[in-house]
C-alpha cells in the first residue's frame, strides 16, 4: 500500500531542526490523497549448498581415541490463556423499628385490722421400766416392760379482723413494627481457557572417533550446510486506492454503545477493564457544571516597598507610577510584583498614567501629554496638556485640559472638544464616559451629558475593564456605581482604609486601593454580593428540555429561561435596564448536549459571559460566545445526554442581576465521566481503532454521500459510493485507503500504462542471493604436519598386531534425556464471602407504668398485728416439753432388754463352744504313681562296595 499523492496539500512547516514528538497540536490530513496498491511475485530458485558457520572442532593427538556424544533436542511450546471474572454483590439493608405503649394504673391499698391471743397449758408425764434375763443350758428368757402417762392441756385463740382494698386499672396499648430487609445479589461469570500444546524430541547418537595416526596429529572440523537460493521479486499488479481524511471522534456514551468492545480491545488492561465495565445502555442522571461561582473576597495584598502616585487599568494589566522618582511599571498577575516598563524616550517624571487598548497614555510632571508604543515614549504630535486623562477599551482618549476643558479624542485620532469643564474623567465602555465638576458627576449617554445625583463630593474618578466606575469623595472615602446602574453607593470592601487616592479593578476582577502615602492595597476576586442559588432537579418522569432563551449585555449573561414540558423556569433579569441581545434555541426531542464551553465575564466578579451548547442537531452560542476567539474558560463533556434540568446560582450588581454559575442536569448513559474523559483524551488512538474497525454497511452509506474530481480532471466528480470499494485496505493518520475501481477497461489501461517505469511492465525485478541455514552438519579431517616426525621404522612397527593402539578413551557423563516439560494451572479462583449480613435488631425495653400496680397486690402487703405466730411457738413448746418424759422411759426400758439379750447371747455361746470340744476329729487321703518308659532303635550302616576296575594301558 503506497501514498503517492496529496493533491493540493502544502507543507505548513520547513524542516530545520529537531522535531517535538510530544507535540499534540499538530493538524491531521484535511484532504484526500492518491495511492495504489502494489502486487508483488517472488521466485525462489536453489543454487546448490555450501558450508557455513565451523560449529565444531575436535583435536585428536597420534593414536588419540575419544567419545562424543551428540545430543539433539528439541521443544516447541504454545500456551494460550484467557481468564475473565467479573463478580458483583449488591446489599441492600433496611430496618424500621416503631413501639407506641399508653399505660394507665391506678392502685389503691386500704387497712384495718384487730388481733387478739390467749393460751393456757398443764402437763404431767410418768414412766417406769425393768428388764430380767435367765438362761441355762443353751435356754434363755428375758421380759421388758414400761409405763408412761402424760396429760397436757392447751387452749390458744387467736382473733384478727382487717378489711384490705386494692383498686387498680392498667390499659397497655402496644404497637411494635420491625422490618428487616437485606438482598444479597451476587453474580459471578468467569471463563477460564487453557491451550497448552508441548512437543518434544530427543536425539542421542554417542561416537568413537580414534586417531589411528602414531606420528600425525589429526583435527576434525564440523561445518554448516547451507542452502543457497536466488530470491527475484517483480511487481505484477498495480491498483488504484484513495485515501479519504476522516475527522477525530468525540467520545460520548452512544459512540460507546456501538464501539465499545472496539474501544476496548485497543486500550491498556486497566482502562479496558473499566471501558467493559461501563454501561452505556443503563440511563442515568447526573450533574453537569458549565460556570463555576464566584469567588468569596479574600483578605487585601499588600505591597511593601511599592509606594505609587497614581494607579489606573484596562484590558492591557494594572498600570503605575513610582512616587519616588516617577517611573512607569506594571503588575505582573504570575509573579505577583510590580515590574518597571522601559523609559526609552522618557526625559522627565510621570504624575498621571492611563492605559488603553494597544497604547498607553501619561501625563509627565510639565503637563504634556506622551505615549509609550510598547518600545518608545513619544510626545504627543498634537502637543496636548493636561491635569487628568482616561483611556477607553477601544482606544478612545478623554483628557481634562489646563484650563479644565473637557477634550475627546477617537481612536482615528481626530480630536475634538466637548465644551465642558471637568476636575476628573473616566471611561467605563465604548461611547461612555463620566466627569465631576465640583463634587457632582455626569454620566454621558449617547451625546448627551445628564447629571446623576445625589453625588457624594466625588473629586476623582476611575474605572475598569468591568464597566464599574469609582469615586474618591473629598473625604478620602470610596464610592461604586456598578455595571449598568446610575447610582452612587457605598462599598464595604475598603471601607476601613483611610486616605484613599484612587481606587480601580482589574481584568480578573481584583481591586486596587492607592492611599494617600502611597501604600497599595490588592483584593483579590471580591464578589458584589452573596450569590443566590436555584436547582431545578428532573421530575419524576423526567421530561427533556424543549428550549432556551437567553438575555445578557456586554458585561455578561443577565437571564435565562428554559422551557420543559408541563412547566417553565425562569431567572435573572429578563426585561431590565441595559438588556442588549436575546438569543434561543429550540432542542430536538430528547436532543443529545455533546459538549458545555463557558466564558468567564468581568460583571459581578467572574460571572458567566458566554456559552456554547454543541447539541447533536446543532450549535447554540450565547454572549460573548457569538463572536469571541478566546479559548473557553470552562468546557465540560457531556457524554450525548440530554438536558433535563438545570441548577446554578445568580449574583446582583448593582441595579442588574447576572448569571454567576449554571449547570445541567443530563440524562445519559451510566459511564463514569473518567472513562468519557479518558477517551476524548486519547481520541486520536482510539478514533484510529474505530475507523479500522469501521462495518462496510456505514462506510457505505458515508461514501454515497461525498464525491471527488482527480487534480487536473475535466471529467465529471467520482461518486465515492459507486467506484470506491467501502472495505478498508488500510489506514494511516487519519486517512482510511479504499480500492478505487475504474470506470472503463481504458481508463485502466490509461492510468497503468502512465505508471510503467522503462521496459519493465511496473518496475524493474530485483534479485537477491539469499543462504538458509540447513540441519545438515559437514566433517572434515585434516592431518597436522611437523618437521621433527620420525620416519617409519619397519623395525619397530613392521606388524601392526604387535603394538595395537588401545582404544580405551576416557567415558563421557550419562546424558538426561528427561522431559522438560511444566504443567500449567487452570484452578479458576473462588467467590469470596458474601458480606450481605442481617443486622441485630436491639431489644425493646420492658413497660415500667404497671410495675406500681403490680407491687399493690403481692401477697403480705400489710404487718401480722394479732401475734398468732409466736402464740403458735408457745404451745408448741409446751407440747414438747410434756412428751419429753414419755421419750425417757423407753429409752430406759429399751437398756435393760439389750443387757438380758446380752446376757442371754454369752450363755449360748458357752454351750455352743461345749459342745464343739466333746466332737471327734477325723482325716484320711490316697495317692497315685505314674510309670514312664522309652525305646532306643539302632540301625546299622550299609558298607558301600569297592570298585574293581584297573586302568586301560596307553
Amino acid at each position: 500500500m503506497v501514498l503517492t499523492d496529496i493533491p493540493g496539500a502544502k507543507p505548513g512547516r520547513k524542516l530545520t531542526g529537531a522535531i517535538d514528538l510530544g507535540e499534540e497540536n499538530l493538524p491531521f490530513y484535511d484532504r484526500p490523497a492518491e495511492g495504489m496498491i502494489v502486487t508483488t511475485e517472488q521466485s525462489w530458485s536453489a543454487q546448490g549448498v555450501t558450508l557455513g558457520r565451523l560449529l565444531h572442532s575436535l583435536a585428536l593427538a597420534p593414536g588419540e581415541s575419544t567419545r562424543v556424544a551428540v545430543v539433539d533436542w528439541q521443544r516447541s511450546t504454545k500456551a494460550t490463556g484467557t481468564e475473565t471474572a467479573s463478580e458483583n454483590e449488591t446489599l441492600a439493608g433496611t430496618t424500621d423499628q416503631n413501639r407506641s405503649i399508653s399505660e394507665v394504673a391506678n392502685a389503691i391499698a386500704r387497712e384495718e385490722q384487730f388481733g387478739t391471743s390467749q393460751a393456757s397449758q398443764a402437763s404431767k408425764s410418768s414412766s417406769s421400766g425393768g428388764s430380767i434375763g435367765v438362761a441355762l443350758f443353751g435356754m434363755g428368757a428375758g421380759g421388758n416392760w414400761g409405763e408412761s402417762s402424760n396429760a397436757g392441756f392447751t387452749t390458744a385463740v387467736s382473733r384478727s379482723t382487717g378489711v384490705k382494698s386494692v383498686a387498680e386499672e392498667a390499659a397497655q396499648r402496644i404497637s411494635a413494627r420491625t422490618q428487616q430487609l437485606a438482598t444479597a445479589a451476587r453474580s459471578r461469570n468467569m471463563t477460564v481457557v487453557r491451550e497448552t500444546t508441548q512437543s518434544e524430541k530427543d536425539q542421542v547418537v554417542t561416537r568413537v572417533i580414534t586417531n589411528y595416526n602414531h606420528m600425525h596429529a589429526m583435527s576434525v572440523q564440523y561445518y554448516e550446510v547451507v542452502q543457497v537460493y536466488n530470491v527475484t521479486t517483480k511487481p505484477t499488479k498495480l491498483e488504484r486506492c484513495l485515501f479519504i481524511p476522516l475527522q477525530e471522534l468525540t467520545f460520548n456514551y452512544s459512540s460507546l454503545q456501538r464501539y465499545k468492545e472496539v474501544l476496548a480491545s485497543v486500550a491498556p488492561a486497566d482502562w479496558a477493564a473499566k471501558i467493559r465495565a461501563a454501561n452505556p445502555f443503563d440511563t442515568t442522571v447526573r450533574k453537569l457544571e458549565a460556570c463555576s461561582a464566584p469567588e468569596t473576597p479574600s483578605v487585601p495584598q499588600v505591597f511593601d516597598g511599592v509606594d505609587l502616585v497614581d494607579i489606573a487599568a484596562s484590558v492591557m494589566g494594572v498600570y503605575g507610577v513610582r512616587k519616588s522618582d516617577g517611573s512607569p511599571v506594571k503588575f505582573d498577575p504570575v509573579a505577583r510584583q510590580w515590574n518597571p516598563i522601559p523609559t526609552t524616550g522618557l526625559n522627565s517624571e510621570l504624575i498621571r498614567i492611563a492605559p488603553g487598548k494597544n497604547t498607553v497614555w501619561a501625563l509627565r510632571n510639565d503637563n504634556l501629554l506622551v505615549q509609550f508604543d510598547g518600545t518608545t515614549w513619544r510626545p504627543d504630535p498634537q502637543g496636548w496638556a493636561g491635569l487628568s486623562l482616561a483611556c477607553g477599551s477601544d482606544g478612545t482618549l478623554y483628557l481634562v485640559g489646563m484650563d479644565n476643558s473637557l477634550y475627546h479624542r477617537d481612536p482615528n485620532g481626530v480630536p475634538k472638544s466637548l465644551k465642558i469643564t471637568a476636575d476628573d474623567v473616566a471611561v467605563v465602555g465604548k461611547n461612555k464616559a463620566w466627569y465631576c465638576r465640583q463634587g457632582q458627576t455626569w454620566e454621558r449617554s449617547g451625546a448627551n451629558w445628564v447629571e446623576r445625583t445625589p453625588a457624594p463630593n466625588i473629586q476623582r474618578l476611575s474605572s475598569g475593564p468591568d464597566g464599574v466606575l469609582w469615586g474618591i469623595a473629598a473625604d478620602g472615602k470610596a464610592h461604586v456605581v456598578e455595571a449598568g446602574a446610575t447610582a452612587w453607593t457605598a462599598p464595604k470592601y475598603f471601607a476601613g482604609v483611610p486616605g484613599l487616592v484612587d481606587v480601580v479593578s482589574s481584568v480578573g476582577g481584583d481591586y486596587w486601593a492607592l492611599t494617600s502615602n502611597g501604600y497599595i492595597l490588592r483584593l483579590l476576586t471580591a464578589a458584589r454580593e452573596a450569590p443566590v442559588a436555584f436547582d431545578v432537579p428532573p421530575k419524576t418522569d423526567s421530561p427533556y428540555a424543549s428550549k432556551i432563551d437567553v438575555w445578557y449585555d456586554e458585561f455578561g449573561i443577565r437571564s435565562l429561561r428554559v422551557v420543559f414540558p408541563g412547566h417553565t423556569f425562569r431567572c435573572g433579569d429578563t426585561g431590565g435596564s441595559g438588556v442588549l441581545q436575546r438569543a434561543s434555541y429550540a432542542f430536538g426531542g430528547a436532543d443529545k448536549l455533546i459538549s458545555v464551553d463557558a466564558w468567564s465575564g468581568t460583571a459581578a466578579r467572574g460571572s458567566l459571559a458566554g456559552l456554547r451548547l454543541t447539541m447533536a442537531s446543532g450549535v447554540a452560542n450565547f454572549g460573548i460566545a457569538e463572536t469571541t476567539t478566546v479559548a473557553p474558560d470552562l468546557t465540560e463533556d457531556a457524554g450525548g445526554a440530554a438536558i433535563c434540568g438545570l441548577f446554578g446560582s445568580t449574583v446582583k450588581s448593582g441595579t442588574r442581576t447576572y448569571v454567576a454559575s449554571l449547570g445541567f442536569h443530563v440524562r445519559g448513559g451510566n459511564v463514569p465521566q473518567v472513562v468519557l474523559d479518558h477517551l476524548n483524551d486519547n481520541r486520536r488512538h482510539y478514533s484510529q481503532a474505530v475507523w479500522a474497525n469501521a462495518d462496510e454497511l456505514t462506510l457505505s452509506r458515508i461514501l454515497a454521500n461525498y464525491s471527488y474530481t482527480p487534480p487536473g480532471s475535466n471529467a465529471a466528480p467520482v461518486l465515492l459510493g459507486t467506484l470506491l470499494d467501502p472495505k478498508p485496505v488500510a489506514a494511516t493518520g487519519n486517512y482510511l485507503g479504499f480500492r478505487w475501481n475504474f470506470g472503463s477497461e481504458q481508463e485502466r489501461e490509461a492510468w497503468a500504462k502512465a505508471r510503467q517505469p522503462g521496459d519493465a511492465t511496473f518496475g524493474t525485478p530485483v534479485t537477491n542471493t539469499i543462504a538458509i541455514a540447513t540441519k545438515g552438519v559437514f566433517a572434515e579431517a585434516v592431518l597436522g604436519r611437523a618437521n621433527s616426525a620420525e620416519k617409519i621404522d619397519l623395525t619397530r612397527f613392521w606388524n601392526w598386531k604387535d603394538s595395537p593402539i588401545q582404544i580405551t578413551p576416557a567415558d563421557i557423563a550419562p546424558v538426561s534425556t528427561a522431559s522438560r516439560a511444566q504443567n500449567l494451572d487452570v484452578t479458576a479462583a473462588g467467590m469470596g464471602a458474601s458480606q450481605a449480613k442481617f443486622t441485630p435488631i436491639a431489644a425493646m425495653p420492658d413497660p415500667t407504668a404497671l410495675q406500681a400496680a403490680q407491687a399493690m397486690v403481692t401477697a403480705n402487703l400489710f404487718r401480722d398485728m394479732s401475734g398468732l405466730s409466736n402464740m403458735s411457738q408457745v404451745l408448741t413448746k409446751g407440747i414438747e416439753s410434756a412428751a419429753g418424759n414419755d421419750k425417757d422411759a423407753g429409752e430406759r426400758a429399751q437398756a435393760a432388754m439389750k443387757t438380758a439379750t446380752e446376757h442371754l447371747q454369752k450363755m449360748a455361746q458357752i454351750a455352743v463352744d461345749a459342745a464343739g470340744k466333746a466332737a471327734p476329729a477325723m482325716t484320711g487321703g490316697a495317692s497315685n504313681l505314674s510309670a514312664l518308659g522309652g525305646m532306643l532303635n539302632q540301625g546299622g550302616k550299609d558298607d558301600e562296595p569297592s570298585d574293581d576296575g584297573s586302568a586301560a594301558d596307553d
